[in-house]
């Protein structure tokens, strides 16, 4: 069984320490690097401390393609490897409003960090498993992509930046320059979640929660666990057959 190198975006996050928790259990994962962003330290460093030493940690503006590579070139074993990599971190408006009362400036940073931070990290990913000849990639997207919500559009947008970045991902990361009549073991793919319970479904209205759990027939938000284990088989050799897909965990909201 060979070992594997995850990196983590978003660690801190309800979803993102579900999955660091599943895979740290996994006998084939060698190490995670986990990353969030720089208030976050003392909860990354409280989770690291939980995963039995195979995890690793670095405050990283996923923005930034200058501590990108330096996560690339300190905390990842050498030369730089990353079998899975799962794109967790995202950010949501704290007040929604109609675009018309939208500051700009503010909803160009959800768009800097959930898609151009997932694009970036992506990049960087492909090209080392591109190299090792393997790869699995999970972004997470939201059914805000396919139904977007009044007043929350940006978020909506960014989110379906994101579906699509994963559907032509997916067609150009098997391709291999030495045989190209070899596809590559690399698959890109997304979850969509409901509103999951964490921190973030904290910025929504009552109402909008309440509209989500009387809309889904099941009747409740989603657990970040039900997530994770989602992304779990996703990054697992027996999905290898899936690759450029959305993965809908919503209760049956859009069903």
């Amino acid at each position: 069984m060979k070992k594997r190198v995850v990196l983590v975006t978003g660690a801190c996050g309800g979803i993102g320490q579900a999955v660091a928790r599943i895979f740290a259990k996994a006998r084939s994962t060698q190490k995670i690097v986990l990353t969030d962003h720089i208030n976050k330290a003392k909860s990354l460093l409280s989770l690291v401390s939980e995963l039995n030493g195979k995890a690793a940690y670095f405050n990283c503006d996923i923005t930034s393609n200058s501590e990108i590579e330096l996560v690339l070139k300190t905390y990842l074993p050498q030369p730089p490897k990353i079998d899975v990599l799962i794109n967790v971190a995202g950010i949501a408006s704290v007040k929604m409003a109609p675009l018309v009362k939208t500051d700009l400036e503010a909803a160009r940073k959800i768009m800097d960090v959930n898609f151009w931070g997932t694009a970036g990290l992506c990049k960087a990913a492909v090209s080392l498993m591109q190299a090792n000849g393997y790869g699995r990639i999970i972004n997470i997207a939201s059914i805000s992509a396919s139904m977007p919500d009044p007043g929350n559009i940006i978020y909506s947008a960014s989110k379906a930046a994101v579906v699509q970045l994963t559907r032509g991902l997916a067609k150009e990361a098997t391709y291999n320059k030495v045989d190209p009549s070899r596809p590559l073991d690399i698959t890109v793919n997304a979850v969509a979640p409901g509103i999951v319970d964490t921190d973030m479904a904290n910025l929504l209205s009552g109402k909008m929660v309440e509209g989500f759990k009387a809309a889904a027939p099941l009747g409740r938000l989603i657990r970040p666990e039900e997530v994770a284990k989602i992304i779990f088989y996703l990054a697992s050799d027996d999905a290898r057959a899936i690759t450029g897909t959305v993965v809908r965990i919503d209760g049956g909201f859009l069903a």
